[in-house]
């Protein structure tokens, strides 16, 4: 039989995002995509197995939806490549789906090629984006390097291309693994170590630390995130909206926001030990 996935439309106002995301997520969501923010409220696309069990009715996010249906697994697959193109990221990067890399192109730019499965990171989303362009400004040759939250390695794998000598990737999806080694291998990299956990299975310091995680996973560990860092902590997920909430978590930290990037009503943050 043909395995599908169940995706929701929702319209969820900024207020409710924090409860919605943990519902998703709890639920055991394949993926939340931000399809807009505008007007204080974000437009989400949201993933589930078929045998997820996921019921709208034992969650308060029925009056947030917006459509409902079925795909089937190739029908995702093929969604991804028709939507997933080259995107120039900062003043140097290139983001490329694996099945374009023969003969292409990068015109000087750094080519990131990347593979789009289960976990996230394909450079398409504006966290995603920030937090790469932040990486160009402040990554140094030889540094060593930590991505809590890898996904499918796309930070780590610019981290090699960028200089770092030590990466290390963590990530609390086992799919992760697989697919920070595929991914390397598609970019002709080595070198780029996984653990799977969270920080706290992470051994040692790092000169700089990338979190990509959205405020709900990420405000329960920033203490540690920040404790692994050495110089630099580079966050992203962050809506415009929880900026405030991200700036009163830093306090008693003892660091400081170095800079900060925003778009499309995302933002991240440079903090500097």
């Amino acid at each position: 039989m043909e395995k599908y996935y169940l995706v929701f439309d929702f319209a969820v106002p900024d207020e409710y995002r924090d409860i919605a995301d943990g519902i998703f997520f709890e639920s055991g969501c394949k993926g939340v995509e931000d399809l807009k923010h505008e007007n204080g409220v974000s437009y989400l696309r949201v993933y589930f197995d078929a045998d997820s069990g996921f019921s709208l009715d034992s969650t308060p996010l029925k009056e947030f939806l917006l459509n409902s249906f079925r795909i089937e697994e190739e029908s995702w697959n093929e969604n991804w490549k028709k939507h997933f193109k080259p995107v120039e990221i900062g003043k140097s990067i290139i983001v490329v789906p694996s099945w374009l890399k023969d003969g292409f192109d990068s015109k000087g730019r750094t080519p990131i090629f990347i593979y789009p499965g289960q976990t996230f990171g394909t450079g398409t989303h504006e966290s995603t984006k920030l937090i790469m362009e932040l990486m160009e400004d402040y990554l140094f040759s030889v540094c060593s390097f930590l991505d809590v939250g890898s996904g499918s390695g796309i930070l780590s794998i610019l981290a090699k291309k960028l200089g770092a000598s030590k990466i290390v990737g963590c990530d609390i999806q086992k799919e992760a693994k697989d697919e920070i080694e595929f991914n390397s291998i598609i970019n002709g990299v080595s070198g780029i170590d996984f653990v799977l956990g969270s920080v706290d299975n992470v051994d040692g310091s790092f000169d700089i630390v990338t979190a990509n995680i959205e405020k709900h996973l990420l405000f329960p560990i920033l203490p540690k995130v920040i404790e692994k860092a050495e110089k630099i902590v580079l966050l992203s997920g962050i809506l415009e909206s929880q900026e405030n909430d991200l700036e009163r978590e830093l306090v008693g930290c003892n660091v400081s926001i170095n800079s900060m990037k925003r778009e499309n009503g995302w933002t991240a943050f440079a903090i500097e030990k």
